[in-house]
């Protein structure tokens, strides 16, 4: 892959093809390729002006929108790494991430950051600009930090900066959630970005006519794929950020005439229980996605059997540590593979392993490991989190799954997520899958809480589907006709929604400290 590019080329060649083509829509905001190129390069000529060079780190802080990709794009053009932190972040956790990094400055909103800021800036004694996108904020700062607003972005030269850059320099750094309970930053160069791009681009055929409504944060890796594909062939991206009213989201959808629309499970799951998404005609959508976790089949054979058979409805698995794709069902397969996670897409090397590094046989479990040119680096100053995962062989997942004799594979649970209950070792994944069948469930998760017995007993907590009227019995009746005595949940408890976190991944912590 030696014609790979840096990340920020990928705008720069659309910009050139097609300046006037939209490449952004946010609300009332339109923005061309051509604009966003500029703009880019006007925040990249601030930070050049401020000092920042070529390898140092740079925060950006912002909802999804025209302001976030300006600024993704901008911080690259200088040879920077861009740090993407999460605005639903509590204070103490972003200003933990900016000193983790070293950012030196910090891309962000006056709107979101609000009285934060002071606090963010004394947490990091490397930070020396902040660029906003407001008026410069009245708050008192220490001396050696520069504020620029968008009157100062608005006067730099909007020309190209000409920074070199290398495929293997660091790209972006995407925090993620550590055994130990420290966020661990999974550090993604150029090469890494731009290979998985490519791979997901040769499964998905993407042009230039394609356009996706996003709801997924560009911050974490599945909707930053989401962007970098889109952007690569000249796309459209529709961002909304409203998915608590997901009926606004479904009359997006259509009044945005995207082509493709791209969500983890929780995200079909709420759409089919609150809103008519399975009942529309859909003349302008080509495919969905599906990723950021495992969607139980039961809703696969829902949305594949309800939505129109001309909608290719494409299940994929990946990690942040793999930026992030790893494997896709061909939608064709769908029907007789649900629950599969699929096959290797292009360039990827995807194995089951014995924990003496051989390879598994047909349907015997063991563990994911995944090696190519989208593998991150590493953890960001943490190599002992580092040596867990990184091996000679590739990334070592943590999945557990199988490969069946056509060669797809089958995950069956994390090797974190077993339950000890008694002398069994139990699938959380494999209950849940079970409870999902039940109508009347929207959402599922199951975990293993202390107990002084059995070591671990097993608790189920249902979102159920408004209006169900669903009952512990029926789903406790339905796990004892379908699971072994030991697999059945002692509880069912009912929640108005699972906690989560903003890619939409459950908050099992939460859960536990509940129990």
């Amino acid at each position: 892959m030696d014609d790979l590019q840096s990340i920020h080329r990928l705008l720069e060649h659309s910009a050139d093809r097609t300046p006037d083509a939209t490449v952004i829509e946010h609300g009332e905001q339109r923005l061309a390729y051509a604009e966003l190129e500029a703009e880019s390069n006007r925040i990249a000529g601030c930070l050049i002006e401020r000092g920042v060079v070529r390898g140092d780190r740079v925060a950006l802080l912002a909802d999804n929108g025209p302001q976030y990709v300006a600024g993704f794009f901008g911080i690259l053009k200088v040879g920077a790494c861009c740090v993407a932190l999460n605005g639903a972040n509590k204070t103490r956790t972003n200003c933990l991430l900016l000193e983790d990094s070293g950012a030196v400055a910090l891309v962000t909103r006056a709107l979101q950051v609000r009285s934060d800021l002071p606090d963010l800036v004394a947490a990091s004694p490397a930070l020396h600009t902040v660029v906003i996108d407001r008026v410069a904020p009245s708050w008192s700062l220490p001396d050696r930090v520069t504020v620029l607003a968008a009157a100062d972005v608005a006067a730099v030269t909007d020309s190209r900066p000409e920074i070199p850059s290398e495929l293997d320099d660091l790209c972006a750094i995407i925090y993620t959630s550590g055994s130990t309970g420290k966020p661990r930053g999974v550090t993604l160069t150029h090469r890494n970005l731009a290979a998985n791009t490519r791979q997901i681009l040769a499964y998905l055929e993407l042009n230039a006519d394609d356009s996706v409504l996003s709801v997924l944060p560009f911050h974490y890796s599945f909707g930053k794929s989401l962007l970098l594909t889109h952007v690569a062939v000249g796309g459209r991206i529709v961002v909304d950020n409203r998915f608590a009213y997901p009926a606004n989201v479904v009359d997006n959808i259509e009044q945005s005439r995207v082509t493709s629309f791209s969500g983890v499970p929780s995200t079909y799951a709420i759409l089919a229980a609150r809103t008519d998404f399975l009942e529309r005609p859909w003349p302008d959508l080509r495919y969905l996605t599906q990723a950021g976790g495992a969607m139980s089949p039961s809703l696969q054979r829902r949305l594949r059997e309800t939505l129109p058979d001309r909608i290719d409805l494409f299940v994929m698995y990946g990690q942040t540590e793999a930026g992030p794709r790893l494997s896709w069902l061909p939608p064709e397969r769908l029907a007789e593979k649900y629950g599969s996670i699929g096959i290797p897409i292009p360039g990827v090397s995807l194995l089951v392993k014995r924990p003496d590094g051989a390879e598994c046989d047909v349907d015997e479990v063991g563990e994911v490991v995944a090696s190519g040119d989208n593998i991150m680096q590493g953890y960001w100053n943490d190599p002992e989190e580092t040596a867990e995962v990184l091996f000679d062989d590739g990334l070592h997942t943590g999945d557990l799954g199988r490969r069946d004799a056509d060669g797809f594979i089958w995950l069956v649970d994390r090797v974190k997520n077993m339950i000890k209950a008694g002398a069994n070792r139990v699938s959380a994944k494999e209950i849940e899958e079970v409870i999902a069948e039940v109508d009347g469930v929207q959402e599922v998760c199951v975990i293993g809480v202390a107990d002084e017995l059995l070591g671990e007993a097993i608790e189920a907590f249902v979102v159920p589907r408004p209006g169900s009227g669903l009952e512990a019995n029926t789903i406790q009746q339905h796990c004892r006709e379908n699971l072994a005595l030991y697999k059945i949940p002692r509880t069912v408890q009912f929640l108005d929604a699972l906690p989560k976190n903003s890619s939409g991944k459950v908050l099992k912590k939460e859960l536990r400290l509940d129990s």
